[in-house]
């Protein structure tokens, strides 16, 4: 199919990922994450719980679409940004990325990292296992499809205990810790991920 500039700007806009992954968990569909994806995020961005989850640290302004929209454009960039749908309403409940490492304290000369941005942004649906559920299928798909040597979990908040049982439930463990103690990076090597699987 040949697109018109019109079509083409189009088609860009509504796949805001610009990659064509999809995929079918148990429970969840994870899909490219798109432009209107931002308007169903707000809300949730503006619950401190939910801040405190994503972020660590509570941000200087209020959270608006274009900060959304340029963190995003980032991660977007930089590997594999999906929405998170719950099928069982059809309702987009969160988000995920598998990011090519971009921190310099976790980057390892000839190996292939990724970093995994992550949120469910109902805190009613929290401790459903849906994290988990993505995390373990995105995990598989890094170390399989894309063959990389490493996961990470960066900066998690050390009260975030929610997200620390997460990543440990999924083998990860604490790699680097930041702050004195009030943060950790979390990594999966790829020996220890097949030694699981």
């Amino acid at each position: 199919m040949v697109f018109g500039n019109a079509d083409k700007a189009l088609s860009q806009l509504q796949n805001f990922a610009g990659h064509i992954h999809h995929f079918d968990t148990d429970s969840l569909r994870l899909r490219p994450f798109k432009d209107s994806d931002f308007d169903l995020s707000l809300p949730f961005y503006r619950d401190p719980e939910l801040l405190n989850a994503m972020e660590g640290k509570p941000l200087d302004a209020p959270v608006t679409v274009d900060y959304l929209r340029r963190a995003s454009k980032s991660m977007a960039r930089q590997g594999f940004l999906f929405a998170v749908v719950e099928k069982a309403s059809d309702r987009t409940i969160g988000e995920a990325c598998l990011q090519w490492m971009n921190l310099e304290r976790a980057i390892i000369d000839n190996e292939k990292t990724m970093r995994m941005p992550l949120g469910i942004w109902d805190r009613s649906l929290w401790g459903k296992g849906y994290g988990t559920e993505v995390v373990r299928y995105l995990m598989a798909f890094a170390f399989g499809e894309l063959d990389i040597d490493r996961l990470c979990a960066m900066d998690v908040s050390a009260d975030n205990y929610r997200s620390l049982a997460l990543w440990s439930s999924c083998g990860m463990t604490i790699s680097k810790e930041l702050d004195n103690g009030k943060a950790f990076d979390l990594e999966i090597s790829r020996v220890k991920y097949e030694s699981m699987t």
